[in-house]
């Protein structure tokens, strides 16, 4: 196979950035994590070219070393004689940079250091291109790890682009700012803006993906949608939500016995803080950031836009725009929503892959 590109997906999780690449043509041959519950959806929901599923390889990319990738990606010299082009991703676990880490900037956290880890396997193997994918504040957060990772591309004659994107403007249906640097060896690099801008291609939205799908209540599991299950409410979420309006209603509707306390002031009035905790999706808009709490209808706007209830985890895998078989076999409700809200979603991958077919 001529002129293609052979891919490994570090920090792969279940496979956000393997599918897209995938969909864009790339071939993924394996991804690298250290979560177990992780390896079933990884494999049998990412099918190579040649029939042969992605593997996954339960070890930490701390470990990872160079004769280990090029054991499943070739040399240079054979990638050369092949006709092959390699890639190495990289989205490295975002929690100790997130702005919703209260222990963020604490050094005992190992996964302060992982984009240098990621960095050296660059040095070490000099692929052809290089992803990254992080949150929108990793510059800020860590300026360090973040040029020692550039240094890096720098010694090593990379040209590379890096910007904050919205997955909005890559068909994903929901509004979702992250961090991207594209490298490459050769040619200048460019992010693409994405073809979805809202004007000439409108956005993905809530509607678009989920609005077909069975109708169950909070607490049940559909008989034959795959993960397709609910959380249950307690009676007093219950009447909240119902007290929600439908179709983007929030929890400024409600009557005052309804309020939490926290969201009161000292003298009983609303406070303008966390504002979508307990709202609706609206149908014609896109989803705010899915989180790996977005089960729970009280952490934020994932009430479903017209049932009673929050949304389920097949609803937040196609938000996160996951084909709809594909299947997440942990049976912990939150283990499979931290899976999916951990993800990159596989179509912003699949245009960043695509970014680097048309280069070659």
């Amino acid at each position: 196979m001529n002129n293609s590109i052979i891919a490994i997906d570090l920090f792969c999780g279940v496979g956000g950035v393997t599918r897209g690449l995938l969909d864009a043509g790339i071939d993924v041959v394996g991804g690298f994590d250290i979560e177990p519950a992780a390896q079933k959806a990884y494999e049998e929901n990412n099918k190579r070219p040649n029939g042969e599923n992605a593997k996954y390889f339960l070890q930490s990319v701390t470990e990872l070393k160079k004769k280990q990738i090029f054991d499943l990606v070739g040399t240079k010299s054979q990638r050369k004689k092949e006709g092959k082009k390699f890639l190495l991703a990289g989205c490295a676990p975002c929690q100790p940079f997130s702005l919703k880490n209260k222990n963020r900037g604490k050094k005992d956290d190992e996964r302060i250091t992982l984009i240098t880890y990621f960095a050296d396997l660059i040095h070490d193997t000099e692929p052809d291109f290089v992803f990254m994918e992080n949150v929108a504040g990793l510059e800020k957060f860590e300026p360090d790890n973040f040029k020692y990772f550039t240094d890096i591309l720098k010694t090593k004659g990379y040209k590379w682009d890096k910007k904050i994107v919205n997955a909005l403007h890559y068909g994903v249906p929901q509004n979702r700012k992250r961090f991207v640097l594209l490298a490459a060896k050769k040619g200048e690099v460019t992010i693409p803006d994405g073809e979805y801008d809202g004007v000439s291609k409108s956005y993905k939205t809530v509607g678009d993906v989920i609005r077909n799908l069975d109708p169950i209540e909070a607490g049940e599991v559909h008989p034959t949608i795959p993960n397709h299950k609910t959380c249950r409410l307690e009676e007093i979420n219950l009447t909240r939500i119902r007290a929600t309006t439908k179709d983007g209603g929030s929890r400024k509707e409600w009557d005052m016995s309804l309020w939490l306390k926290c969201h009161l002031d000292e003298n009983g009035n609303p406070k303008e803080v966390h504002t979508d905790t307990y709202g609706r999706m609206a149908w014609d808009k896109p989803a705010p950031t899915l989180t790996t709490k977005f089960f729970s209808y009280s952490t934020g706007r994932y009430g479903h836009p017209e049932q009673d209830r929050a949304i389920s985890l097949r609803e937040g895998a196609l938000l996160q725009s996951f084909p709809e078989n594909y299947i997440f076999f942990e049976n912990r409700t939150e283990k499979v929503a931290r899976q999916i809200g951990n993800a990159v979603p596989p179509k912003m991958a699949e245009a960043f892959g695509k970014y680097f077919i048309n280069s070659i």
